[in-house]
């Protein structure tokens, strides 16, 4: 199986030069749209065992990477099966595109979400942005949510990190708490104004206040609420 040969008649020179311009990785970027990847990681399932697939993907290109984070989403397999992919596939991951993809895919997370708060736990005492960042990632994708809001509260106070991708991550997660709890979160936010990073908490801020699921009084209130 010659996945890399598969891939070319979907490149796309001009986003490849948009993709080069937003995601800085050492993988060559061939120029494909994630949803053709999608696509493409379905139809491999169809024919193939997800571990045949895996074992003919190189990393040659961000796409085959990416291709990869796609199969070990998309694999109909059992949850103590798909750990060990995850712990082997995140050091590969070297940019934000390729982080939050994974994290979207992995749709498996929501029936075992106490497990793999275990899981993730480690991740978040990482020294590496990107492992921190797929960290927080998997909180806004999957547990912004009454029974784990606490606890995701606790961890967007308690990481202190310089790496831009993680202090991202962390202000995203509250914008997208407040277009869902707002209350709960400007009050988190406020109690604990001193203890954040001002840049990660006017960055929640400002992501609060371009969300569309939020009033013009509840974007004043946000106003109101940055750190000058």
């Amino acid at each position: 199986m010659d996945i890399s040969s598969l891939l070319i008649p979907y490149i796309d020179l001009k986003y490849r030069d948009f993709q080069s311009k937003i995601c800085k990785t050492k993988y060559p970027i061939l120029g494909i749209k994630i949803p053709i990847l999608r696509k493409i990681a379905q139809d491999l399932l169809k024919q193939y065992n997800y571990q045949t697939i895996l074992n003919n993907l190189k990393d040659n290109s961000f796409e085959e990477v990416m291709l990869a984070g796609l199969i070990i989403g998309k694999a109909k397999i059992s949850y103590e099966e798909v750990l060990p992919l995850i712990k082997n596939y995140l050091p590969k991951i070297d940019n934000w595109a390729l982080n939050d993809i994974f994290c979207s895919s992995l749709k498996i997370v929501k029936d075992h979400k106490q497990e793999f708060w275990e899981f993730l736990t480690p991740y978040f005492k990482s020294s590496k942005e990107y492992e921190l960042r797929f960290a927080f990632v998997i909180l806004l994708n999957y547990y912004l949510e009454e029974e784990y809001l606490d606890r995701v509260f606790e961890k967007c106070l308690e990481i202190k990190s310089d790496y831009y991708y993680v202090k991202m991550a962390i202000s995203w997660c509250l914008s997208i708490s407040l277009g869902k709890y707002f209350s709960k979160t400007t009050d988190f936010m406020i109690q604990n104004k001193d203890n954040f990073d001002p840049w990660t908490y006017n960055k929640a801020l400002q992501k609060g206040r371009e969300s569309l699921k939020l009033s013009k009084k509840e974007k004043d209130t946000l106003q109101k609420m940055k750190i000058k």
